[in-house]
């Protein structure tokens, strides 16, 4: 009788409560654990299938024997697509929800690319078809990345978002690696053909949607789940460039796109067509990337955290852009082994400018109400400046001759003034970068300071660890093995995180509705 008493409404509200808080922090914890491993499926295909990407550029050239011009309006296909996606994410979501949106864009970009099973049998006509698929697949893909950044940012808050995405790229990118690896062998084991492409192509679509299945295990809040009505889109849209600050990002993320997409989509036909490299080993190069990617994912998303975006987007940037500037220029078919350690230092470079430093710093500047519509104005316009980049590449290297003369006693190529006249403006827009406020973010000298006495930094390591990884069998069974132990041991890391991510996405959830008169 007396415990009955005790029960007062009050209290009785606060243990409903309590339950309904510890069941949502469970399905937001196994969310986020889900999300990974949607990653781990997802991402080992985009890298195949993306239109600027190394693999799909290598199918073209060694298969298709496309010309330097078309391979640019290949590379720009992504980048087109984003900038032409806002109508139709607008329109999509006047009648579904963004969870449902994300779900249809998940089939549309996997599903065309088993069409290719077919093309030992075509002629000519595969060259369109598979216009046809690039287009198709990215489109979805652009509309796909709108929304599920949209829905993502609804759950992660701001004070971890450097810990968690680092975290969960460095998974991630572990098992696109090996992806990679094991399609480019493969593709060279079997001499490069169409069947085999058409093979590892389909595969690449299964892994896709078996992500789509981890998607739908998640659960989203109800703005991501339920429809949403749509409030004067063209304010919204607008909006955005009435922010000097944000309009200074726009500036700088299109330009350095730009400048950098005139020249990256062609360091893989130099590879293959100036030096002595099969697509076998440009696949080792761009695994030596994505092992520098990993092993600094983590480091540079705690850094970023406690430092801030821009600091070390700027410290990233001028170190990678300087690398490569030398190394390119120096390359030619007698001195060309110094690029593994170039892709390697770029993997790990580019990891805390564009993957931690980049997506977070644009998350941070976004309002959180019409989220969705900011995204969508920041990727359009930012990869309609982009996507000029490979157009614009392609048209200098086919204006230009094969040998534009001789540097240091060796031959000055049309694809080295591409390739470093592209960096040297990608460094040139680092300025704009420099004049973008960041709250809160410290100055590039304290984190130099740090990183100066960090370990992930000496140089002796890094090289001894790539050594063994990549050049060893022994090595790369230490990876795997490496990389499941990894994921063990930051499944706890990820409950911290995902704790953390029920208190501040709750608190997010309720801030709007508080701030409303």
């Amino acid at each position: 009788m007396k415990q009955s008493l005790s029960c007062t409404p009050r209290a009785l509200v606060r243990e409903v409560a309590r339950k309904v808080n510890v069941l949502r922090k469970r399905e937001l914890l196994l969310s986020l654990k889900y999300c990974t491993i949607e990653a781990c499926f997802s991402v080992s295909m985009l890298n195949l299938t993306l239109g600027n990407m190394p693999f799909l550029i290598g199918f073209v050239v060694k298969a298709l024997g496309w010309s330097d011009t078309a391979i640019g309006l290949l590379a720009a296909t992504p980048f087109l697509c984003l900038f032409v996606q806002p109508p139709i994410t607008i329109f999509l979501q006047r009648y579904f929800s963004l969870y449902q949106i994300m779900a249809a864009t998940f089939v549309l970009n996997a599903l065309p690319w088993m069409l290719t099973l077919f093309f030992p049998w075509l002629g000519e006509s595969k060259h369109v078809l598979f216009a046809g698929i690039v287009i198709l697949s990215n489109l979805g893909n652009a509309v796909c990345g709108v929304t599920w950044s949209a829905s993502v940012s609804e759950l992660v808050p701001l004070n971890i978002r450097g810990r968690y995405f680092g975290t969960r790229n460095m998974m991630f990118g572990f098992w696109a690696l090996v992806t990679m690896l094991a399609a480019g062998q493969i593709a060279e084991r079997f001499g490069n053909t169409l069947w085999i492409f058409g093979i590892i192509f389909t595969v690449a679509a299964v892994l896709r949607l078996i992500g789509l299945f981890f998607l739908t295990r998640m659960k989203f809040p109800r703005q991501v789940m339920e429809r949403q009505p749509q409030r004067a889109p063209l304010e919204t849209f607008t909006a955005v460039f009435r922010d000097r600050n944000f309009v200074r990002l726009l500036l700088f993320t299109g330009l350095f796109g730009l400048f950098f997409n005139a020249g990256q989509p062609f360091y893989s036909v130099f590879v293959l067509k100036g030096l002595p490299f099969t697509l076998a080993d440009l696949v080792t190069l761009t695994t030596l990337q994505t092992l520098g990617t990993l092993i600094s994912l983590r480091t540079w998303g705690i850094l970023v955290d406690r430092f801030g975006n821009k600091p070390v987007m700027l410290t990233t940037a001028l170190t990678w852009l300087t690398v490569a500037a030398a190394s390119w220029l120096f390359s030619s078919p007698a001195h060309f082994k110094h690029l593994y350690a170039t892709y390697f230092i770029t993997g790990f470079m580019l990891a805390g400018f564009q993957q931690v430093g980049q997506f977070n710093l644009m998350i941070k500047m976004v309002p959180a109400e019409n989220r969705a519509h900011y995204l969508s104005v920041y990727f359009s316009f930012t990869n309609l400046l982009v996507a000029v980049g490979p157009l614009m590449g392609g048209v200098v290297l086919r204006q230009l001759p094969d040998q534009l003369g001789t540097l240091f006693g060796q031959p000055f190529t049309r694809y080295h003034a591409v390739i470093c006249g592209s960096i040297m403006l990608c460094l040139l827009t680092l300025l704009l970068l420099r004049v973008v406020r960041e709250p809160a973010a410290k100055s590039m000298r304290d984190l130099i300071n740090v990183m100066w006495h960090m370990r992930e930094f000496n140089p002796m390591l890094a090289a001894t660890t790539v050594a063994e990884y990549v050049f060893t069998p022994r090595g790369l069974s230490k990876l795997a093995r490496s990389s499941l132990r990894t994921i063990r041991r930051h499944t706890g890391v990820i409950g911290d995180v995902g704790e953390e991510l029920v208190e501040g996405g709750m608190r997010a959830l309720k801030t709007p509705k508080e701030k409303k008169p």
